[in-house]
């Protein structure tokens, strides 16, 4: 009997499926810092995959979701970033003079935004006591403009630098801003003026007056307006502006003029105690002085004088030696010779010196020579007197310096 054995049923093999997702994400190519506002920026990730081994077809994406096929591209748009630096040029105080017109102070503005944009200037007197190089202030200066750079000629050029706020800089540009002051002619050797430049963000060509609105609330799709400057000297944060600071010290001469009269000699007493009676001869010393810790040469130009009708000018120059009749302009002897009436003298050993024989001995004649005596005035013209050479400028008193002139007069 043959023995009936039970069919075998192949029943077909069930596979799991394994998905294994491969992620590729392909984006934009990476834009540096600085990217113009209204620039769009748009990309797609696309995804690859397999079932069961098998490569299946990529999915693209889209900002609401995508299940098959290329998909849309995410886009959006960039925004405005507002910035900028300034700078001060100086590394310490600008140097000046009391009574200096178009003094000025030189500063960097930088637009570090990501958009052109024009840039309102103004400048700023820090009060009394800000610090600044190590100084203090203790004045304003008066008259301050704000002047741009044209390009013509480096350094500020009155003529040319005409400008009064940016233009239209390009994002990462630079500008240079000339702050031109007046000094005040009260000022003394060491007062200092700290002054700042404020940069105002402007709506590119506006002239510099357009104002820009930082955008409120969320996030918008079109072109959003943000701050983004730090606070500087004189500005907030976050506030489309940004200073700086630089100064003005006064480097002035310090000086001092003396005119002294003492007698040299009357006719009875001689050189012996004299008296300044009639007859009498009285020496005149008038000193110039420009103090040890004067900031400045002092360029002297001229010294005038007129001796009172109640005097004679001696115009030899006596000593005064010789007893009675030594105490005469005629009969005297002269300091240097007849007609030489004035002597210009340097506390400097071995200047320069103007007059016959480079002596500092002139003559009384108006003649042009350095020392004249006309119509009653005596004039010296320091440029003849003191002139240039050496390590000295016509005419120059160098701080601890002295220049002397002496003449004689005879009481009438």
């Amino acid at each position: 009997m043959n023995r009936i054995l039970p069919r075998r049923i192949n029943l077909p093999r069930v596979i799991p499926v394994v998905l294994g997702p491969v992620l590729a994400l392909t984006f934009g190519a990476a834009h540096a810092t600085g990217t113009p506002s209204g620039t769009t920026v748009s990309n797609t990730a696309t995804l690859n995959y397999t079932v069961g081994g098998v490569a299946q077809a990529s999915i693209g994406s889209s900002p609401t979701g995508n299940t098959s096929g290329a998909g849309t591209a995410t886009t959006f748009v960039v925004d405005k970033k507002v910035n900028l630096t300034v700078t001060a040029n100086d590394a310490t105080f600008v140097a000046v003079s009391p009574g200096a017109t178009a003094q000025v102070t030189t500063f960097t503005v930088t637009n570090t935004g990501n958009d052109p944009q024009d840039f309102a200037l103004s400048s700023i007197q820090e009060a009394s006591g800000t610090t600044l190089f190590g100084g203090t202030d203790n004045f304003n200066a008066t008259s301050c403009s704000q002047f741009v750079e044209s390009g013509a000629t480096a350094g500020y050029q009155a003529a040319q630098d005409t400008a009064t706020f940016i233009g239209s800089l390009a994002s990462g540009a630079s500008s240079t801003v000339y702050v031109v002051c007046t000094i005040p002619a009260s000022q003394v050797n060491g007062d200092i003026a700290v002054v700042a430049l404020l940069a105002t963000a402007k709506v590119a060509g506006s002239g510099g007056t357009g104002a820009l609105t930082q955008t409120a609330g969320a996030n918008t799709a079109g072109v959003d307006t943000v701050f983004a400057d730090d606070a500087g000297s004189d500005d907030a944060v976050r506030d489309a502006a940004f200073s700086a600071r630089d100064a003005y010290k006064v480097t002035a001469s310090t000086l001092t003029i003396t005119k002294t009269a003492a007698p040299l000699c009357d006719p009875f007493n001689a050189l012996v105690n004299p008296k300044e009676i009639p007859g009498s001869i009285v020496r005149y010393t008038i000193t110039v002085s420009n103090a040890a810790g004067a900031g400045a040469s002092a360029i002297l130009t001229t010294l005038t004088d007129a001796p009172s009708a109640s005097v004679t000018f001696d115009a030899n120059l006596v000593t005064g030696a010789g007893g009675g009749a030594g105490c005469s302009s005629s009969a005297g002897t002269p300091l240097r010779a007849a007609g030489f009436g004035f002597q210009v003298q340097s506390s400097t050993g071995g200047r320069a010196l103007g007059g016959v024989a480079a002596s500092g001995f002139f003559t009384t004649a108006n003649d042009g020579d350095g020392a004249d005596l006309n119509a009653g005035t005596i004039t010296i013209n320091f440029a003849a007197a003191l002139p240039a050479g050496g390590a000295y400028t016509a005419g120059e008193l160098k701080a601890g310096e002295t220049a002397t002139v002496v003449y004689n007069v005879t009481v009438n």
